[in-house]
């Protein structure tokens, strides 16, 4: 497995981080069991490898209390003891930077997020999932949440869960205009022709002068490729090369141009918004400010939390000329074996418990986010009583799910790419934008080659 050295201000930021991992900054939960009981006998060897009661869990400390009670029924069903070591999320990727490649065995499992998959790979942080996962259990989990997990065709990281998309809408604006939205659905999806022209109505009743400040359509990640990316693969544009590392030829193909031009037409003509940023987006939805809203299912919950009873939820709608291609933005938190621990065996079984076993069925019930274990997902569409954004999700997880960009180079290529969005969205020309961003990842990525 390749392995990088460490460049040179790890050496310095390691001192700190140590000093981080000893005080406060980091959850340092662990499981609400106590330790279990000492024993005069000697722990078991399997395939040369000790037999583990006790792993260590570095994850998101967000997931910390929710996952407290699902640890201690593993321990109860399999007597090994999963101990929860919780970091902001900030925290984890520069924790996992310093401790991870440093070859500590003090962690035997560790929180992916999604898009850094590759980039872990590349620098030799992960153990290969080969010897444990056979392909009937790999096909257990959605397709796209496997390949999210792979690399060059070997599975390294299987998915915690992951995450989808809908189109929101704000019903007592669009009834103001006397448009009422009936009953839409996957197999029924509304083109993007059919949305414009109701939020042109809309606009056209709600904010005749465009002084009101209500937009007609938002992407309410804007500005991020989580979500704008979706417009130019919804047209059969890609991410990335095949290789990783090409993106000349495909982020400046024809579907990337007629994307980002049908993106900044929307803002020039006043249906979406320029200078406000993806944080206020959610605001202005619940307020009433915005009609139709690209959004993650964790909208619903905050329109509830935050008095908004006037909103309903559809597919995200087809471009006309690809109503077979619509790409829906995805992908969330992963497991992976750290490449150094003693207890791969026992890490692994509990990866495949929480992915593919009880845990993942607890994890979806606990912390209601997308599951990726095809099971789930499929009560979920013959659940009658589920909530209707969960229902279209489960839907998308499992058909027009789209991964980012798999690349060693993922934040390189982010930030690039972001900052292009953000400047069609200013006006910049598209195709000089395009291609400049080309030119930036490309020089980025001699890097990782």
């Amino acid at each position: 497995m390749k392995r990088k050295n460490l460049i040179a201000w790890i050496m310095t930021v390691a001192l700190a981080m140590t000093a981080l991992v000893g005080c406060g900054n980091k959850a340092n939960e662990e499981s609400s069991d106590p330790p279990a009981a000492s024993s005069e006998e000697e722990p078991k060897e399997t395939d040369g490898e000790t037999e583990a009661t006790q792993i260590t869990y570095m994850t998101n400390a967000d997931f910390v209390e929710t996952l407290k009670p699902i640890v201690a029924k593993y321990k109860e069903e399999t007597g090994v003891e999963v101990v929860l070591e919780g970091y902001s999320m900030g925290d984890l990727f520069d924790v996992i930077e310093v401790k991870i490649s440093g070859e500590t065995t003090d962690y035997d499992v560790i929180a992916v997020d999604a898009p850094l998959v590759s980039a872990y790979v590349h620098r030799g942080y992960l153990e290969p999932m080969t010897d444990y996962f056979t392909e009937e259990e790999k096909a257990k989990l959605t397709e796209t949440s496997v390949n999210g997990g792979s690399v060059d065709g070997v599975f390294y990281s299987p998915a915690m869960n992951t995450s989808s998309v809908c189109m929101y809408y704000n019903t007592a604006l669009l009834k103001q205009a006397g448009i009422e939205i009936g009953e839409v659905n996957p197999e029924n999806r509304m083109s993007w022709d059919e949305v414009l022209e109701m939020a042109r109505k809309t606009l056209d009743v709600v904010n005749p002068d465009k002084t009101n400040g209500i937009y007609g359509v938002e992407f309410r990640q804007v500005s991020r490729v989580y979500q704008m990316n979706m417009i130019p693969n919804s047209m059969g544009g890609q991410n990335i090369g095949e290789d990783g590392f090409t993106v000349d030829g495909v982020l400046n193909s024809k579907e990337w141009i007629d994307g980002m031009t049908w993106y900044q037409n929307l803002v020039n003509e006043g249906i979406s918004s320029r200078g406000i940023a993806a944080d206020e987006l959610r605001t202005m939805f619940a307020a009433g400010k915005i009609v139709f809203m690209v959004d993650t299912t964790s909208l619903t919950n905050y329109c509830e939390t935050n008095g908004m009873e006037d909103f309903d939820v559809m597919p995200v709608p087809a471009y006309t000329g690809y109503e077979d291609q619509v790409a829906t933005g995805t992908g969330s938190w992963h497991f992976g074996i750290n490449y150094a621990s003693a207890n791969k065996q026992a890490a692994a079984d509990f990866i495949k418990w929480m992915s593919i076993g009880e845990g993942a069925d607890l994890w979806y019930e606990g912390y209601n986010q997308v599951p990726t274990k095809i099971a789930i997902l499929e009560e979920m569409e013959k659940d009658a009583n589920l909530d209707k954004s969960m229902k279209i999700a489960a839907y998308e997880a499992n058909n027009t799910a789209f991964l980012r960009a798999v690349t060693p180079g993922f934040n390189e290529y982010q930030t690039i790419l972001n900052a292009a969005w953000e400047d069609v969205r200013n006006g910049e020309d598209v195709e000089t934008t395009l291609n400049s961003a080309v030119e930036q990842i490309e020089a980025a990525m001699e890097a990782y080659k």
